[in-house]
C-alpha cells in the first residue's frame, strides 16, 4: 500500500509506546506539538496548505507555546 500524504508516518501508524506528541487544529491547518511540561508545548511541525501560515513566527518548529 502506498500513501501519498504530508502526514508523518508516526501519526498514521502510531507506535505502542506512549508519545508526548499531539496534533492541534488551528485556523491555518494543524500543529504537531510535543508536551514539555504541564502547560508548555514545543512546536514540532506545521501541517497546512496555506503558504502564509509558514511565515508566521508562532508556528516555527522549536517555538514554545502555552495552550492554557
Amino acid at each position: 500500500m502506498i500513501l501519498y500524504t504530508t502526514v508523518p508516518q508516526e501519526v498514521i501508524f502510531p507506535e505502542e509506546a506512549e508519545s508526548k506528541q499531539m496534533v492541534i487544529d488551528i485556523k491555518e491547518g494543524q500543529l504537531m506539538v510535543e508536551q514539555v511540561s504541564n502547560q508548555e508545548f514545543r512546536v514540532v511541525r506545521l501541517i497546512s496548505s496555506d503558504p502564509f501560515a509558514y511565515l508566521n513566527d508562532n508556528y516555527t518548529p522549536g517555538k514554545m507555546i502555552s495552550l492554557f
